[in-house]
C-alpha cells in the first residue's frame, strides 16, 4: 500500500514539472480586483491546476508540515501582522497562502529522495521543448495556436490585440512568442534559467533530437526579444568564466547579490536625477523609473511590515509619481523592491538571507548549474518581477531553491 501510493506522488511530482509552464486557472473577481474599472489578474484570487498538483503532494505528505511547523507558524504569524495592517487584508491572506503554497514547494524538494537529477533535468527539459514550440508556433502565425492548448493556459490573441508585446523587424511587426505565460519577459525568464539548469547539469544525453530540442528552447527564447533576459544569459556566461577559482568565485557570486540588492534600494532615490538628467530615455524606461520612485514612497510609510503583500498595484492611485503614472497598473519591475515595499524590512530581510544561505550552499558544492540558473534569476529580477509574481515563475525559483539544499542528488 505504502508502495503504491509513493509510485502515485512519483508521477504527480512528474506531472507538476512537465506542467510548470502552464497557467490554466479558475480567477475570482471580486471588488478589490478592479482598479479604476480594469479588471487586474494580479489582484484576482485564483486556482491554478498547478496549485491543485501541489496541494496533492501536501495530502500525501503531511508529516512534512509536522516536521516543519514551527517555520509555516512563524510565516502565518507574520501574515497575519502584514495582512492586518494591509489595505486589502483578504487579498494579503491570500497572497500570504501563496507563499505557505510555495515554502511547501521549497521544503518538499529538500526532503523529497525518489526524483533524481536526472529525472528533473529531463522532464524539465521535455516541457521546455515543448511550450517552446507552442511560443514558435504563434510567431509564424502572428498570434495564438488555440484548440486544446487553451487547456494548458494559452490566452486567445492576435498580433492586432491592443497591448500586445510587439516587435519591429525591417520595419514589419511581429507579436513576440508568449507560449502559455502572461507575457514574453516572464516566458524568456522561465526559458532561461530552465535551459542553463539543464545544459549546465551534464544529465542530458548528447544526441540529434536533444540537439534539436536545445535549438528549439533557444529559438524560442531569442523570439521572445526580452532585453532583460538577453542580459541575463550574458551575465551568468561572464560570471562562469571565474569559477574555476573557488576564492574568487565564491565573494564575486555573494558580492553580486549584495550589489544586486543595495542597487534596488537605491534606485528609488536617485530616480528623479535620472528623469530630470536623462530626458530621452524610452517612455518605458521612465515608466518603470517611476514606479520605482512610488515604490520608495510606499517604503518610507511603511518601513517595518509594508503595505501589504500583493497590494502594490492596488495602492499605486494613492501616490504620486514624479510623472504622476496613477494608471500604470504594475507591480514595480524589481523584486528587491517589490518585497520590500509589500511587506517591509523583515521580509527583506529573510529573503535575503535565504537566498545568501542558497547560494553559499551552491558554491560549496560547486552545483554551477543551479547557481548560474538563481543568479540569472536575481539579475533579471533587477529589471522585472515575473519571478515573485507570477505562478510559473516562482514554483520554478522555489524548486531551484529546494533542491539546492539536497547536498547530495542522484
Amino acid at each position: 500500500m505504502i508502495r503504491r501510493i509513493k509510485l502515485i506522488e512519483y508521477y504527480f511530482v512528474i506531472l507538476l514539472l512537465f506542467l510548470l509552464p502552464t497557467q490554466l486557472a479558475y480567477h475570482f473577481w471580486p471588488p478589490w480586483s478592479f482598479v479604476f474599472g480594469i479588471r487586474i489578474d494580479l489582484l484576482s484570487p485564483s486556482i491554478y491546476f498547478t496549485d491543485l498538483l501541489v496541494l496533492i503532494l501536501v495530502a500525501l505528505n503531511l508529516e512534512i508540515i509536522k516536521k516543519y511547523k514551527k517555520y509555516f507558524c512563524l510565516i502565518l504569524v507574520f501574515a497575519f501582522i502584514n495582512s492586518f495592517f494591509s489595505a486589502l487584508p483578504l487579498l494579503s491572506l491570500y497572497k500570504w497562502l501563496k507563499i505557505v503554497e510555495f515554502v511547501f514547494v521549497i521544503i518538499y524538494f529538500v526532503q523529497v529522495k525518489a526524483i533524481s537529477l536526472s529525472l528533473l533535468v529531463n522532464t524539465l527539459f521535455y516541457s521546455l521543448v515543448f511550450f517552446s514550440l507552442i511560443g514558435i508556433a504563434q510567431f509564424v502565425n502572428r498570434g495564438t495556436v488555440g484548440g486544446i492548448l487553451y487547456y494548458l493556459g494559452e490566452r486567445s490573441f492576435s498580433q492586432s490585440t491592443p497591448g500586445i508585446a510587439l516587435i519591429a523587424l525591417n520595419g514589419v511587426e511581429y507579436m513576440r512568442a508568449y507560449s502559455t505565460f502572461s507575457h514574453p519577459n516572464s516566458l524568456a525568464g522561465f526559458l532561461g534559467a530552465g535551459i542553463l539548469f539543464v545544459l549546465l547539469s551534464g544529465k542530458l544525453k548528447k544526441n540529434f533530437f536533444n540537439i534539436l530540442g536545445v535549438f528549439l528552447i533557444l529559438t524560442c527564447f531569442v523570439l521572445s526579444f526580452s532585453l532583460s533576459s538577453y542580459l541575463g544569459i550574458f551575465f551568468v556566461f561572464s560570471f562562469y568564466l571565474f569559477s574555476k577559482n573557488k576564492n574568487i568565485f565564491t565573494k564575486l557570486v555573494l558580492v553580486s547579490f549584495f550589489v544586486f540588492m543595495l542597487s534596488s534600494l537605491l534606485f528609488p532615490v536617485i530616480s528623479p536625477w535620472v528623469l530630470n538628467n536623462f530626458s530621452k530615455i524610452g517612455q518605458n524606461i521612465v515608466q518603470r523609473i517611476d514606479l520605482a520612485y512610488i515604490s520608495g514612497q510606499m517604503i518610507g510609510q511603511r518601513f517595518l511590515i509594508g503595505q501589504g503583500l500583493g497590494t502594490f498595484i492596488a495602492n499605486i492611485p494613492t501616490y504620486k509619481g514624479i510623472y504622476t503614472y496613477s494608471w500604470l497598473l504594475q507591480p514595480v519591475h524589481n523584486i528587491f523592491l517589490l518585497i520590500f515595499s509589500e511587506i517591509g524590512v523583515f521580509g527583506l530581510l529573510a529573503f535575503y538571507f535565504l537566498v545568501s544561505k542558497t547560494l553559499k550552499t551552491l558554491v560549496k558544492y560547486r552545483r554551477l548549474y543551479l547557481l548560474l540558473s538563481l543568479i540569472y534569476l536575481l539579475f533579471t529580477g533587477l529589471f522585472d518581477h515575473y519571478s515573485l509574481t507570477l505562478q510559473q515563475n516562482l514554483l520554478l525559483f522555489s524548486i531551484f531553491i529546494g533542491i539546492s539544499f539536497r547536498a547530495k542528488i542522484a
